[in-house]
């Protein structure tokens, strides 16, 4: 098959679209094209065509103009499937289905709630945007050929109709065990990915003050200035940034590091995801402190790969997590092969693909949907 990804909001490095979906594919003989708007020019990486369209100039520029001449170069290709995943693809991807194409929309997150919780827009207009975007979204999950959905939550409360799950679960081979004992590790906690205000970076920083111990980051700032504010806090000092981390450096990261953090500030909905960090900490061999959310919780209880605190602002807690794990090293270590071994039998990536090729395979060719995806 021909295979399209299309993302204007993604790095074209990115975890789920180009590391699981994109590489995956190449590895076994499709033709894959990924179209990004970075500017970082054009490449071929593992196999996957990368096509850039140009970084935009601003966010209103790339939901507009960028968007539009992305799907614009994709649509003179011969691809047999469009995968493209941001809303602000919507519009051209209904289009897109209009010409006939086959055409996949992947939802990664609980967009309606997530646009009432942007704390830098009026509230009005907060809420009419979540209310537009939730008619598109339904629109859209209706009239084209297919949606994928990260948690089978999203099924049951969002609008989407022929739809399958492919969770964020991990390549077993790109992360792996490292080789020094926990106790002869540095007494480091870690934190891989966005650092926002939903991440909690505040709560960490906080904890980590109580503590005998650092906390390495790795990641981008967002916004940028949420950087300035964190630096002002007492626990900074106990910080070490890693910056944007490429694969071999989040290895070097986990492999130096006594456990994983995922403090989490989300509401409603949204405390049904799964983290793609969840899993890559597990794999990594190493525990999990995680605030108590119900997909988390029920990972972490079920196969006893890390510790619970109660909530997202309890710095005590989490700072009360992070001395157990120091001074448990083998308790820890147990915890994190627990986590590998869960990884391994039950959250690898594999039967998460087996379903993506299942449903490449059902609407490949523009046929109407059979089998196992007719019946959702």
């Amino acid at each position: 098959m021909n295979i399209a990804h299309l993302s204007t909001v993604h790095a074209r490095s990115d975890t789920r679209i180009f590391e699981k979906m994109c590489c995956s594919l190449a590895e076994l003989g499709h033709a894959v094209t990924l179209f990004v708007a970075d500017g970082l020019g054009n490449n071929m990486v593992r196999g996957v065509q990368i096509i850039d369209i140009g970084r935009p100039a601003n966010r209103l520029s790339r939901a507009t103009i960028a968007s539009q001449r992305m799907w614009l170069t994709a649509l003179r290709g011969k691809h047999d499937i469009l995968h493209f995943h941001d809303p602000e693809l919507i519009p051209g991807g209904l289009v897109s289905r209009l010409l006939g194409k086959v055409v996949i929309y992947d939802i990664h997150e609980y967009y309606s709630l997530h646009l009432r919780r942007t704390s830098s827009l009026p509230r009005l207009l907060r809420h009419l945007l979540a209310s537009a975007y939730g008619l598109l979204e339904r629109a859209a999950t209706g009239w084209l050929s297919a949606s994928v959905v990260v948690s089978p939550h999203m099924l049951q409360v969002l609008p989407v109709k022929r739809a399958i799950v492919v969770g964020n679960a991990v390549r077993t081979e790109a992360l792996r065990p490292g080789p020094l004992p926990h106790r002869e590790r540095p007494q480091q906690v870690c934190y891989i990915g966005v650092l926002a205000e939903d991440r909690s970076v505040a709560s960490m920083v906080d904890a980590i003050s109580q503590t005998p111990a650092r906390l390495a980051l790795a990641g981008r700032w967002y916004p940028q200035t949420y950087r300035k504010q964190m630096s002002s806090r007492t626990g900074w000092s106990h910080v070490v940034e890693w910056g944007m981390a490429d694969r071999n450096g989040v290895q070097t990261l986990l492999n130096q590091s006594r456990a994983g953090l995922l403090i989490l500030d989300l509401h409603g909905d949204e405390q049904h995801f799964s983290s793609n960090k969840l899993f890559e900490y597990m794999a990594a061999g190493i525990p999990v402190i995680a605030n108590s959310m119900p997909f988390t919780r029920a990972v972490i209880e079920r196969h006893g790969c890390g510790l619970l605190v109660p909530g997202p602002d309890d710095s005590q807690a989490i700072a009360a997590a992070i001395r157990w794990i120091l001074e448990h090293p083998e308790a820890g270590e147990r915890m994190g092969r627990a986590g590998r071994l869960a990884v391994e039998q039950d959250y690898g990536w594999d039967q998460a693909f087996g379903q993506l090729l299942a449903l490449y395979r059902n609407l490949g060719g523009g046929r109407a949907p059979t089998g196992a995806l007719a019946e959702l």
